[in-house]
């Protein structure tokens, strides 16, 4: 289990740089974001979390200006915790650092309640410029991001396609029939029934054009290959 808390400080120096809370489940990543943050005076971390558990236990004694959260933690979703800070305090200001295709990924989570979207491929810049605008309370993604949601907007909400097309959930089950989950194993990791789960994989056919299930698996396979960290 890995909860560290950094020490607070009153000094003046301190108190001017943005905390950050990091959720992130692979070490090499938090060491390379303490690094970066070493890099500048405006930031400074105040606790890292490598779990969903974690970082809901902590928030609430640390109470960071900015949580910095990767979508995949290991059997966790980003998308739930996203979802339980903001229950749990509806200010919390959210930048969501993951390999996912923002296509797929970026606006759910805008639309779950996280304020920006950096792609872990992007510059280090991104993720700072990324951190400066959560923080003041505005809304960070990529220009090829804004672009395609502004298009969306003038289009209407029907137009979605291909994994666009796919709710929450659905996405859910096609990452994990991507990563060779039965329907049984998908069942008991998200909590629901073995019949709930073969409606949603007919429902993710449906939605991709897949004519039998062998090209539903081989398709989630391909996609979770290709965002692979």
């Amino acid at each position: 289990m890995l909860c560290d808390l950094y020490e607070p400080t009153h000094s003046h120096e301190h108190t001017n740089r943005i905390g950050v809370m990091v959720v992130e489940d692979h070490p090499m990543v938090r060491a390379g974001l303490r690094a970066l943050f070493d890099t500048t005076d405006e930031f400074r971390i105040v606790a890292e979390a490598a779990s969903h558990e974690e970082a809901v236990s902590v928030y609430a004694e640390v109470r960071p200006d900015v949580v910095c959260i990767d979508l995949m933690l290991g059997e966790d979703n980003g998308l739930l915790l996203i979802r339980e800070l903001k229950r749990l305090d509806p200010s919390a200001r959210i930048l969501v650092v993951s390999v996912r295709d923002e296509k797929a990924y970026a606006e759910r989570c805008l639309q779950t309640g996280a304020l920006g979207y950096v792609m872990k491929r992007e510059k280090n810049a991104a993720v700072l410029d990324g951190l400066r605008a959560v923080a003041r309370g505005d809304i960070y993604v990529s220009d090829e991001m804004a672009m395609h949601i502004v298009i969306k907007s003038q289009k209407g909400k029907d137009t979605g396609s291909g994994i666009n097309a796919l709710s929450d959930r659905e996405l859910e089950v096609f990452q994990l029939t991507g990563m060779g989950l039965s329907s049984r194993q998908i069942a008991q990791r998200l909590r629901i029934g073995i019949k709930t789960v073969e409606t949603h994989r007919d429902n993710i056919r449906a939605k991709l054009g897949l004519p039998h299930a062998a090209a539903l698996v081989r398709e989630a396979m391909l996609w979770v290959q290709s965002n692979a960290e």
